[in-house]
């Protein structure tokens, strides 16, 4: 009987920095980045959106990875009812940031596993969402144009990267620090033990 082969693990995302914190797994995967259009305007509550939103982008490259998983997520902020995905423009990155000034927010990931038969269809699929909110001092114009000059504003969900100089504003964080960063490693790892 031939021996059957691990099954590929897939990360549906460009990010940089859900790469690094998959890694932290210690499991082989490969990046495929998602061709899916996010539509932040979509009439769902954000724990529904966030995990609509991964498995939209899991689903959209799963056709071509037979017999694999396929992770995706999606990452945004929320405030006063008003979503935060990836700034247009550093004018919205600046508002963004500004909005955050002695204010708390929370930060939303939705995460989507996807498993493939061996002809690439799905036969299993799960999705979770984690939520964690910040609470931030003031931020000082001056301080939100260094933001925009040092930290990566314009490739992250609400113009925040937690580990980038906007980090320092935040003086508590309740939950989990790597949904922030854009993959909940918790959820991901038994989520994986479920497949």
């Amino acid at each position: 009987m031939p021996k059957k082969t691990p099954t590929r693990i897939i990360l549906a995302s460009r990010s940089p920095a859900r790469r690094k914190l998959l890694k932290e797994l210690e499991i082989d995967f490969e990046c495929h980045a998602s061709g899916y259009e996010e539509d932040m305007n979509a009439r769902k509550t954000a724990p529904a959106l966030a995990k609509f939103l991964a498995f939209k982008k899991a689903e959209f490259v799963a056709h071509k990875y037979p017999d694999s998983i396929i992770i995706g997520a999606d990452t945004f902020g929320t405030m006063n009812g008003k979503k935060f995905g990836k700034p247009k423009s550093i004018t919205e990155a600046k508002k963004m940031i500004a909005a955050y000034s002695n204010n708390a927010m929370k930060v939303y990931t939705g995460v989507a596993v996807i498993k493939t038969s061996d002809r690439g269809t799905i036969i299993k699929k799960l999705s979770e969402h984690a939520v964690t909110t910040l609470h931030f001092g003031n931020i000082s114009n001056q301080e939100i144009d260094q933001i925009i000059k040092e930290d990566d504003v314009m490739n992250v969900a609400g113009a925040l990267t937690i580990e980038g100089h906007a980090g320092k504003f935040i003086h508590t964080i309740y939950g989990d620090y790597h949904n922030v960063i854009g993959l909940p490693l918790f959820q991901v790892e038994e989520m994986l033990k479920k497949l």
